[in-house]
């Protein structure tokens, strides 16, 4: 029995291993392959309007030479803004700034720093109503550029939706850690995601070097760069809704490497996010599949470790896949990553330190005991405390009698779904989202599919949503009474599942329709 159970597990593993070895091997061809760009008489180039966004909290000794390096672009000086939050900035950056010119300077003064994510989520509810704006870039305090960097910018974006540029860290006073983290930037950078990108494949998001188009931001109406897990869900959302960021390696920014900080998503988070995206809806998308699935990929040297086990134990006892099969397998993994280290220009004394970044990584790991709080968290029963739940009355209508109902709204380790219930019956999310407004559109669109309409802000033409620093959307603006009187000066917030008399259908989307509309009510 216990024979049995060992031979199931180590052809698990085999098949994991040979499966993500022709995955590795794949994308590492795929990055040898240089891409044809396409002549100018292909593609009808056009300067875009660009908005560069810059987050900076006591950045003094390296934003004001950015600033600099965006003044001498070789791009038109009408066709890009640059944009700078100072999050109460104690230092001299504010007057540093104003001496070199040409941004615009927002200043946050609360009693303390608003933080990234919150303080560019509301710089973009200022600046989505500017007109003719086509792209964002959202750029680290900390970098640097070169005079093409915009133009770099302004090609790509003929192509792409989302980009993710590079970084290359500039190695100073280096320790043994910077110096792993170069490499592995490196080699990320030349093979995983060049690979991935040739592949069509999506690649995770880095908010300090990120360009997000206009129509994108428009229509998920929210940024997430809190964290590397935040970047990584944010990702995901981008490739569920088929904007799937891409990695051009012609967006260079330049860092220090003591101010570069390595950014790597939790594997309990990667874990809960693979569960939760999972089904059969989402992995008929096949980009978005391919992105869940590669939350589980390993690196190179837990692969050759899988198949020396193998290797010993099919050397000695009956296997299905003998000794022949691991030896071939190792050769072809070994070929492949011989391959992507010279293709990722590492200099093979630097080998080192790219082949000890597992080890690094796997022994900083352990050291944190968070980390096995975490990992053991994962594996316990849900607890009711990490569960969330409001529930709120809704009315719903089939066009001739309206029926009080119920809505729930459920959040569970930073995931959202709803369920709506009306008597004993009940209707869920098809999945978890990772916005509350995305779940309870699903609702939304499940009762309609049924002759049913939910009364409720998120389904009416008066709303409108705010981009409010959170991933979650629940609140808008309730343009009723600025339809009705034009000389209304105040526009009211509301929540995106509250309900008013004055509902009217979402079809109904402009002020001619709507004045239509009430006439007609």
């Amino acid at each position: 029995m216990l024979n049995n159970l060992l031979i199931f597990i180590l052809l698990a593993f085999f098949l994991y291993a040979a499966i993500f070895i022709i995955y590795f091997c794949t994308i590492v061809a795929a990055s040898l392959f240089k891409t044809r760009k396409k002549e100018s008489y292909e593609i009808k180039r056009e300067y875009k309007n660009i908005i560069v966004a810059i987050y900076t909290h006591n950045n003094e000794k390296t934003i004001v030479n950015l600033l600099e390096q965006l003044n001498k672009q070789e791009y038109p000086k009408g066709n890009y803004q640059t944009h700078i939050i100072l999050d109460n900035c104690t230092d001299e950056s504010s007057n540093k700034l104003e001496f070199v010119g040409g941004a615009k300077l927002w200043r946050l003064t609360d009693d303390a720093p608003l933080g990234k994510d919150k303080a560019i989520s509301w710089l973009l509810e200022n600046l989505m109503s500017f007109k003719k704006v086509d792209a964002y870039v959202f750029l680290n305090a900390n970098r640097m550029v070169k005079a093409d960097f915009l133009s770099n910018i302004n090609e790509a974006l003929q192509e792409n939706d989302v980009i993710v540029g590079s970084t290359e860290i500039f190695l100073e006073d280096a320790d043994y850690k910077d110096k792993v983290w170069s490499n592995v930037n490196d080699y990320n950078a030349n093979i995983m995601k060049s690979g991935r990108t040739k592949l069509g494949l999506a690649v995770p998001i880095d908010s300090d070097i990120t360009v997000i188009k206009h129509e994108v931001l428009e229509k998920v109406q929210c940024i997430d760069f809190k964290d590397a897990n935040s970047e990584l869900k944010y990702s995901f959302l981008l490739t569920r809704v088929n904007y799937p960021p891409r990695f051009i390696p012609d967006v260079k920014t330049y860092v220090s490497s003591s101010d570069y900080k390595v950014k790597r998503p939790d594997f309990g988070f990667k874990m809960s996010l693979f569960f939760h995206c999972f089904n059969m809806k989402s992995i008929s998308n096949i980009r978005f599949g391919e992105f869940l699935f590669s939350l589980f990929k390993p690196n190179p040297i837990i692969l050759l470790t899988i198949l020396i086990i193998i290797g010993v134990y099919s050397f000695n006892y009956y296997f299905l896949f003998d000794f022949p099969w691991a030896i071939f397998l190792a050769v072809i993994l070994a070929i492949a990553f011989a391959l992507s280290v010279y293709k990722s220009n590492i200099v093979w004394k630097s080998l080192v330190y790219l082949v000890s970044c597992p080890i690094y990584t796997l022994s900083d790991t352990l050291c944190k005991i968070t980390f096995l709080n975490k990992l053991f968290k994962f594996f316990k029963k849900k607890e009711k405390e990490k569960i969330e739940t409001i529930t709120v009355p809704v009315n719903v209508t089939n066009g001739r009698t309206i029926f009080p109902c119920a809505l729930e709204l459920v959040s569970e380790g930073g995931f959202k779904k709803a369920i709506f219930r009306y008597k004993n019956k009940k209707q869920e999310t098809q999945q978890s989202y990772v916005r509350m407004c995305d779940a309870v559109k699903n609702i939304s669109d499940i009762l309609e599919q049924h002759g049913f309409r939910i009364k409720i802000c998120q389904s009416c033409a008066y709303f409108a949503p705010k981009i409010d620093g959170t991933n979650n959307m629940v609140k808008g603006y309730c343009n009723q009474k600025a339809v009705e009187d034009p000389n209304c000066a105040e526009v009211p917030e509301t929540l995106l599942w509250s309900t008013c008399e004055f509902f009217i259908p979402q079809e109904v989307n402009n002020v001619i329709d709507i004045s239509s509309y009430i006439k007609n009510r």
